[in-house]
Order: C-alpha cells, then structure tokens, then sequence
C-alpha cells in the first residue's frame, strides 16, 4: 500500500462507508491527509442530502414502465403462495429480455453506452446545481459533514446570582452579542444584560483557546442596575425589583450592539442607549431617545450604529459625548404636522421596527419590522427614503450573505434548458443576498432579497427586484432569527426548531428542536410550578386539544431568539469588498439566547464541554422553591396565551377540509 500512488489509495477510499473513512484516517498521517480529501467529502455532503435523494427518487418514478408497475403491483396483491409464472415475471422486470445466446448485441453495448454517459452528465448538473459554494470560495467539507450530519449538543452558560437573596437570586438574560477576536472572526467572549440591570462577559472562544481550558467560564459581572439607572439605590431589593421591569418592559431582541475594536456596547433599554466599556465593565454614555429602542444595527467598524425606536430611525454618533436628550415635542409633532425641514431623523409611517442591517458596501441601510416592507435608507442621504421593498409578511429578523443572490430561474433540475455557465456566471457576479425571516398569514416566512453593491451611485429598491420567498415549507410557526451557517443557513421558529436549508432557502438539510436539550432537571423544577387541578402530569390525557403527546409538560416549550454564530459569517475582510472570501464558509458552533432567558453553546460532533457545569448549578438551585408565587403567575399567563394559540389555530382551520 506504500507503493501506491496517492490518487490510486484515494480512488480506493471513495469506494469506502463514511465509518470506514473515519477509521482509515487513523492508520497513519498519510491516511488522514488522505481522508480529509475536500473533493472526496463534498461528494459524500452531496450524495447524503436530501436534494439528491430526492432527485433519485423522481427518476425512478419516471423510469419505472406504467404497465410493468401496473403488473407488478398486481402479484404483489397476489396470495403468499406464489406461482412460477409471477416469478418468472418478476424475473424478466428485474433482468429485462435476454437474448438467446446470452449475450449483448453491439445496439445494446452502444444504447448502455449513451446510457452511461446521460446518467454522468445528469449527475453532473445535478451536483453543479447543489452545490452551494461560489466561485473562488474555500470549503472545509469535512467539518461540512460533520455539521450536516454529526450529533448536536447545547451547553449551558452558568448565569450569575443576583444580590438580595430569595427568589430574586435568579436571573435572566434580555440579549446577547459577541466580542470577536483580534482575527476579527472567531467568537472570543460573550456579552449579555441581565434582568438585574447588570452586564457579563463569559469566555465562548475555542476549548483549546479558552482561558484557563474552562469553556464557558464566567469572567465578569457589572454591578446590579449598571444598565436601568438604578445602581445608586441604597435599598438593593428594591432596586432588583424596579430593574426588572424596567430592563424587559420593551422586549427588543435586537438590544445589544458590540464594537470589537474598541471593546465597547451598546445596550438598549426603553428609550435609553447606554454604551458600555466592556474593559471595565462601567457605563460610558447614556443617551436618550424620544420613544422606546427597538432595534439596533451592528457596530461594525467603519459605519456607525443606527437605532431604531418605534416610530423613528436615528444615526447614533459615536463621538459626541456630551449628555444628549431628544425633545419629545418636537418630533411628536413632527409625526403628526410632517416633516422638519433640517431634521436628523426619520420618520416611520407604521410603528415597529424590529431589525435594522447595515451595507457597508453600499453604504446602504435596511429597517424591516412589523410593518409589511423593507425600507431602504443611505447614509449619505439620510434620512431621504430611497425605496422599499413590498413582502407583505411581518420581519422579525434580517441577516446578509456576501454572496450574489442566484435566481430561481437558473435551477438546473428546474430548467432543463439553463447550461452550466449561466449558473456559474451568476454565482461570480457582484452582490450580496438579504436574509430576511418573518411571519405571513401565521407560517414561517424566509425571503432572500438580490441586493447589488454600488460604491458611486445608492441602489433604489423596485418590484423587479430579485428576490425568493419561502412560506410554505419553511414552518408552521413565525421564524424568529436566521443567519448564514457555513454554506448553509440557519433560522429558529416559534416551536423551538433550529432548521438549516442550503443557500437557495428552500432545501431542508436537518432540524433540531432546542427543548430536547434543556437537562431532565431543568424540566423537573419546573413541573412542580404546576399545583393546578386542572393539570396531572401523570395523566394519560392531553393538556388541550393540540397537546404534541400525552405526558407533555405545557409551558415548557422553549424558543431561540437570537442565533449568533461562533464565526462572523461575513468578517470585516470580506465587507470591505464584495469578492469571495474562504472565511465566510467555514463552519463553526452557535450561541442561542432562549426565549426563557437561557444562554446557550450548541456544538456538533462531541459533547459540549460546559454541560456538565449548567446540569450542577440547576440542581444546586433552591432559589426556585422560595419563588414559588412568581412562577405560578409566569406559567398561568403562559398556558393562557397557550390556549388562545390553540384557539387561533383551530379558528384558522375551520372551513378547509384539514387542520
């Protein structure tokens, strides 16, 4: 085997189960540089995916005889016993016609021939137009592998305690946002406000790289009410009490905005933007807002923060400092009498926005949110609308692709009459891809937006703007956060479930629903909230009409509000031109902030390495039986906004024939 050329021993390792290619890599370095062939597990990526089993699915279909699957099913309802004559038929359908001598004529060599070559150049367009990878774009597609098909895992960032004792002590994450490394790539440290008011920082970077081999650990934590005003108050209890409400009274997901170079947040609240020196953990600047902040815009370098309140989207400058307040009068005014002549803002027509991205290539701002499209805004030109784009379906989440957006009129299987080239000249052009996930008519909605990049002139939104929308297999519930993942992309929807498609937003690659990854004792402190009459956990009934099983605990259906993965999915290398960067396809693990105020690290292909210390804090927590009272009023409201969304849906079906 020494002897052997290595294209020889790779042509050999093709033939190989995927299980067998993992042990072969042990053998030696040379078996493992072998193994780790990108060509050899990019066909392994493609011949596991749905997309292709699909395709063989339909060809069998069409290949198989009408009167040959008319006659075979017709034995196949024939007794057990069976006669000699139906073997014989089953024989001559699964052989065909034998000649006489046994042997081919030079027709049937030639007709297996073209038959072969067909079969390769289909398999060829087939996995030219899977392929999710652009021109020039470096994939690992072994680590693709793993994060397509290998086991998943959440761990469990430890959350502090609060100062107080009682049912007070636990406390509850409001966002999330990252620090990148100076790679200006790699998730280094983790930065989320509290209920309490207060801000932490734990170490999310790589195992290997993680201080102290501890990944996870908890590295700091600002004082109690830093972020709601109220860290001066002598009575502490009370102080706890009032930041509570405070920090979840407006519920923006989009709340934290992180600035890597210079080690600074920005953190919203109410109407308040606090920016936060992440050094020292002390607040810097605190500005204030005429409305409530419902979205902010990623602090990248180079382009300022834009914030979005309810009814107004501003340019946050950084560099002034001095104690601002916006005149509410004014701009109330401004809402109802039009707009100012030298105004620094603008004006929404409809309240809500929930997400606001910035182009750095275009100069170009995106705000999308409850309202039914997607307004374009310049930052040369602010605060001038310069366009929108109609969607019709309620934005929680945008995201951007540095990719150009590839049409679907230019799918391969689709469209037998589109050639390889018009594929791959799509895929070399200039442009990046706006991710959007929302709500239409109660289901998931995932929409992908073409977007060119202009440096001279600002792109000006029109109905022939090309663009995707996916709302009928993407869920049966609101999608609420999506992002790219390595050469796929990832959302979450209202029942849980993590999904990853390919780039094209409509193949599904897998699925995972985070609620099976909360540990047994999360769930068993929680079924003692339940004292009602009305509910046995033990019961062999459902809860309600649309109970999922018999033993389902209702209220304990967690959501994902926010996907942030571990590697920027587009760095700055990338944002300052719009060419291919290998950077932007490279898988990684995820941090999750849950809807019940957990933080989370989900990993693929071996255990997540804080799980363990999650499992021992949840079950040294006694805090949970002094708050016996406030966790019964939690879990009334939910099971009663459960019921009402189990009477929306059963209303929604009435009339059609199916629930």
């Amino acid at each position: 085997m020494d002897q052997l050329p290595p294209e020889i021993l790779l042509n050999i390792i093709t033939f190989l189960q995927v299980k067998d290619i993992l042990h072969v890599q042990s053998l030696s370095r040379r078996f493992l540089a072998l193994s780790r062939d990108s060509n050899l597990w990019k066909i392994e990526c493609f011949t596991h995916s749905r997309a292709e089993a699909q395709r063989q699915r339909q060809q069998l279909i069409q290949a198989q005889d009408a009167n040959l699957a008319a006659l075979r099913e017709a034995v196949g309802a024939l007794p057990v016993q069976r006669t000699s004559r139906s073997v014989v038929v089953e024989a001559v359908g699964d052989s065909g016609e034998v000649g006489q001598d046994g042997r081919a004529s030079d027709v049937e060599r030639e007709k297996a021939r073209t038959a072969a070559r067909m079969k390769a150049r289909e398999q060829l367009r087939a996995l030219t137009n899977w392929d999710p990878s652009y021109h020039g774009e470096s994939v690992d597609w072994y680590q693709e592998y793993i994060h397509r098909h290998a086991p998943i895992s959440v761990g469990w960032l430890q959350l502090p305690s609060s100062i107080g004792g009682g049912e007070r002590d636990w406390v509850e994450a409001t966002g999330i946002g990252v620090i990148r490394a100076d790679d200006g790539e790699t998730a280094a440290i983790a930065v989320a406000p509290l209920n309490d008011g207060s801000v932490c920082v734990w170490d999310v970077a790589p195992y290997e790289k993680a201080t102290y081999g501890q990944q996870g650990r908890l590295l700091g934590k600002s004082p109690t009410g830093l972020l709601s005003g109220r860290a001066q108050q002598a009575d502490v209890t009370k102080a706890i009490d009032q930041s509570k409400t405070i920090m979840t009274e407006t519920g923006a997901v989009e709340c934290v905005s992180v600035d890597s170079r210079l080690r600074k947040a920005y953190f919203a609240v109410q109407n308040t933007l606090n920016e936060v020196d992440l050094n020292t953990l002390q607040l810097v600047h605190r500005e204030t807002y005429p409305f409530p902040i419902t979205a902010l815009s990623a602090a990248d370098q180079g382009s300022p923060v834009t914030v979005g309140t309810n009814w107004t989207i501003h340019v946050h400058d950084p560099r002034n400092k001095r104690a601002t307040s916006f005149t509410d009068t004014s701009i109330r005014c401004e809402l109802i009498g039009g707009s100012a002549p030298s105004t620094s803002h603008a004006s929404l027509a409809q309240p809500g926005p929930l997400s606001i991205q910035n182009l750095q290539t275009s100069n170009s701002i995106w705000v999308a949110g409850r309202f039914t499209s997607l307004l374009s805004y310049d930052r040369r030109f602010f605060p001038r609308l310069l366009g929108t784009l109609h969607s019709g379906a309620r934005i929680t989440c945008l995201s951007v692709l540095q990719r150009p957006y590839v049409p679907r009129t230019l799918d391969l299987l689709r469209n037998p009459n589109v050639s390889l080239g018009a594929l791959q000249a799509a895929k070399v052009g200039a442009g990046v891809t706006l991710v959007a996930a929302g709500e239409y008519k109660g289901k998931g909605s995932l929409e992908l937006y073409g977007i060119p990049t202009h440096s001279s002139s600002a792109f000006k939104p029109t109905a022939q703007t090309m663009q995707y929308q996916n709302r009928q297999t993407a869920s049966g519930s609101k999608l609420l956060s999506v992002t790219p993942h390595g050469t796929r992309l990832l959302f979450s929807d209202g029942d849980g479930n993590l999904k990853w498609v390919e780039r094209d937003g409509s193949s599904l690659v897998r699925t995972f629903n985070i609620n099976s990854a909360i540990p047994d004792d999360t769930r068993a402190l929680h079924a003692n909230d339940y004292r009602s009459d009305t509910y046995n956990p033990h019961s062999n009934h459902p809860y309600n009409l649309f109970a999922g099983t018999a033993d389902e605990l209702p209220g304990q259906g967690d959501i994902v509000q926010k996907l942030i993965p571990t590697l920027d999915p587009c760095p700055l290398s990338s944002r300052a031109s719009s060419s291919n960067s290998s950077s932007c396809s490279k898988p990684s693990d995820v941090l999750l902030w849950t809807g019940d105020g957990r933080l989370g690290l989900l990993s693929f292909g071996h255990e997540s390495k804080i799980v363990k210390e999650a499992v021992e804090r949840v079950e040294s927590t006694e805090e949970r039986a002094r708050g016996d009272a406030e966790r019964q009023h939690s879990m009334a409201m939910r099971r009663a906004l459960e019921r009402q969304a189990d009477e929306v849906r059963f209303v929604r079906g009435l009339g059609m024939g199916y629930m």
